[in-house]
């Protein structure tokens, strides 16, 4: 050390104030990873488990939910990440809600136009809130463009159930 300098070069409290800025730099990026999800790291046996997952809208097009099928493969349609494969469907009548003559509520049928809920089952992380596929979380209530087989349809998880 030769007049405060390290090799001659480096002031002392230079390298202090280079090491504190880094430091904090680290910290800032773990912060805000750790604030939006994120990124998951796998240590030791997968920890992926089996799921099935439920998707139900009250009102669909009638030729919409008639193009899902049995098989077909499921995809969060806005992040193009796979959710499953459909196991079964409960296609019914539209859910739709009136007032009648005296202002109460009902439900009344709509020509043309289903409730749907589709099953699927996949493979996911399991985690606090829900399951976690490809460092997204998702959750019962969360709401998602659905693509089944050839439809995509603005759709809420309504269940969703590890397999044992």
């Amino acid at each position: 050390m030769k007049d405060g300098k390290i090799f001659g070069k480096i002031n002392i409290i230079d390298l202090f104030l280079i090491i504190a800025l880094v430091a904090g730099a680290i910290y800032g990026v773990n912060t805000l990873r750790a604030s939006d999800g994120g990124i998951v790291t796998l240590v030791g046996p997968d920890p992926s488990r089996e799921f099935n997952i439920s998707f139900y809208t009250e009102e669909v097009e009638g030729f919409t939910a008639n193009a899902i099928n049995i098989g077909d493969n499921v995809f969060d349609n806005g992040r193009n990440i796979a959710m499953g494969v459909v196991t079964d469907l409960d296609i019914r009548d539209a859910i739709i809600w009136n007032a009648d003559q005296n202002g109460i509520a009902v439900s009344s049928p709509k020509t043309g136009f289903n409730s749907i809920e589709i099953h699927a089952r996949l493979t996911a992380v399991p985690s606090e809130n829900g399951i976690l596929i490809a460092g997204n979380r998702y959750g019962i209530g969360h709401s998602l463009a659905v693509r089944a087989g050839s439809s995509i349809i603005f759709m809420r998880i309504s269940g969703l159930e590890e397999i044992a």
